[in-house]
């Protein structure tokens, strides 16, 4: 199946695993460029792409290591996980998955990568050993896995399932799906907010946000948006999710639920990731650009061209 941009579902169902703001100010945005078929390292200061990595094979998912030395890059099209290391600026390892590898996240406590298979129903595991990231097993999921969230602790997984409009809970040491939380129409996005107890999906055809209420494993209401949205990413006490056909960001209040306001972005928005200055960075597929903006303000500071339909959707800031 192609990953030309409106065509193809593949393309649409990219790999999300949104987390809260980093811990710290980003240095740097690590953006994958899929028609340009690169990964691209952006200097968010210096405002521009110092470095570009060439990546065969439809660049799409994106999760870092936890000490933030490494990227892992799916490759829908080259069926494959490409392992980079960002301080030397190359690819070193790639490891073959069948169907279609799309979303990754990381274990925060290292040693473990998931892997979406957007095919077959399942999560790849890639356990490290002696140095190597290699294929240790799967975990049947839902229809349709795109993103991946993974609990502070390593303990819990939790995979949007676009085309079974549900979200798996996974027991990460027994690799069982443990509970099937039912969500809005085709989720792809999904944000863990492990401190309140929330996740959020961003539910592309039926234009809103799920709340989960984690300890109740249920929804518990839903936000709407603009149109298609597709990726979440939480700061300053507001949720903030990039809406593809509408060109703009919604955020909204994480105390009330509810929209405050819809921030004109770059052309098809997808990718979104905050920092722990409050500034949230957002990769618009259809011109080229990963807009940078203020959680506080609302507004857009300035905007930096990037290569050949920039996705950066997952873990990307660093």
């Amino acid at each position: 199946m192609s990953l030309n941009r409106r065509g193809a579902a593949l393309a649409a169902a990219l790999a999300l695993v949104a987390t809260l703001a980093r811990a710290e100010p980003a240095r740097e945005a690590i953006v994958t460029a899929q028609l340009g078929g690169t990964v691209e390292i952006v200097d968010l200061a210096a405002g521009k792409v110092v470095r570009s990595i060439a990546l065969d094979g439809a660049p799409a998912g994106i999760a870092l290591s936890p000490d933030r030395r490494r990227a892992y890059v799916t490759r829908p099209e080259g069926h494959g996980l490409a392992v980079l290391d960002l301080e030397a600026g190359r690819v070193v390892a790639e490891v073959p998955l069948p169907g279609g590898p799309l979303g990754v996240a990381a274990d925060p406590k290292g040693g473990t990568v998931y892997v979406a298979d957007w095919y077959g129903h399942r999560l790849f595991v890639l356990t490290e050993r002696d140095g190597t990231l290699v294929p240790d097993g799967e975990i049947a999921v839902g229809a349709s896995p795109s993103g991946i969230a993974v609990s502070p602790d390593g303990a819990t997984l939790y995979v949007a399932n676009r085309e079974a409009d549900t979200v798996s809970v996974v027991d990460a040491k027994a690799r069982k799906e443990t509970k099937t939380i039912p969500v809005g129409q085709h989720p792809f996005g999904i944000t863990l907010d492990a401190a309140a107890g929330r996740a959020y999906t961003a539910n592309v055809t039926s234009d809103d946000v799920s709340v989960i209420d984690l300890a109740a494993g249920r929804e518990i209401t839903r936000i709407p948006t603009g149109r298609r949205p597709y990726v979440i990413a939480l700061t300053q006490g507001r949720g903030f999710v990039t809406d593809q056909y509408a060109g703009s960001v919604t955020a909204f209040d994480l105390a009330t639920l509810k929209p405050i306001a819809d921030i004109d972005v770059g052309d098809h928005p997808e990718g979104i990731a905050a920092d722990a200055d409050g500034r949230l960075y957002v990769a618009n597929w259809g011109d080229n650009s990963l807009s940078v903006l203020d959680g506080r303000t609302l507004k857009v500071l300035t905007t930096i061209p990037t290569g050949n339909g920039p996705r950066a959707f997952g873990d990307f800031l660093r």
